[in-house]
């Protein structure tokens, strides 16, 4: 989930000058147009994860480095989907969280083993998961504008340019200690791991 020439162009003109716009206010991870990300905010969700990382068995994680600049990446990540929903006039509505939530419970054998999947896998913490599935609703509803599923090649390359158009709109500034933000991939300097489902993948 490649952007138009245009806004490639734009992309790279933004984050010229706007790395020090982030980093130069304080307490900011990053600017997403007009909303802020606190370096608090993104704090607090890396504890809520550590906390509930630590009460898993034994030998089911360890932390790997990064984690502070994947869960910027997440958050900002979030704000740009929704930008781009709000473009094109898409919304996701509790209801079809709580349906999708569901879905994706059974799916994996109950929702300790879904939770436990997006905290190992996404990084995301329990409070956390209907925001990651409003999010996946939402990337599906944007591929839809081409008549596209999300997962495809093509359906994935139409939610790419989408994002990487609401990336130049909103002009991100993400303070240097934790990269600058690649609006063609929509991760910060480079994504782990795969954020785009494949065809058929649950969550």
């Amino acid at each position: 989930m490649l952007p138009a020439l245009a806004g490639t162009v734009l992309a790279a003109l933004a984050l010229t000058g706007c790395g020090a716009r982030a980093g130069g206010s304080p307490g900011t991870a990053a600017l997403v147009g007009e909303d802020r990300i606190t370096d608090q905010a993104v704090q607090a969700r890396v504890a809520e994860f550590r906390a509930e990382a630590a009460a898993l068995p034994p030998g089911q994680y360890q932390e790997q480095a990064g984690l502070v600049g994947t869960t910027v990446s997440a958050m900002v990540f979030d704000a740009v989907a929704g930008h781009a929903l709000a473009a094109h006039g898409l919304a996701v509505s509790p209801g079809e969280v709580a349906g999708f939530r569901e879905e994706q419970a059974r799916g994996w054998g109950g929702e300790p083993a879904l939770a436990q999947m997006l905290l190992l896998k996404h990084a995301v913490p329990a409070d956390w998961i209907d925001r990651y599935c409003a999010e996946q609703l939402g990337l599906r509803k944007l591929a839809e504008l081409s008549g596209q599923q999300l997962g495809t090649a093509e359906g994935n390359r139409t939610v790419h340019q989408l994002l990487a158009e609401a990336s130049a709109e909103l002009r991100i500034a993400v303070n240097p200690r934790y990269g600058a933000w690649d609006s063609q991939q929509s991760v910060l300097d480079g994504p782990t791991d795969p954020w785009l489902p494949a065809a058929g993948a649950a969550a």
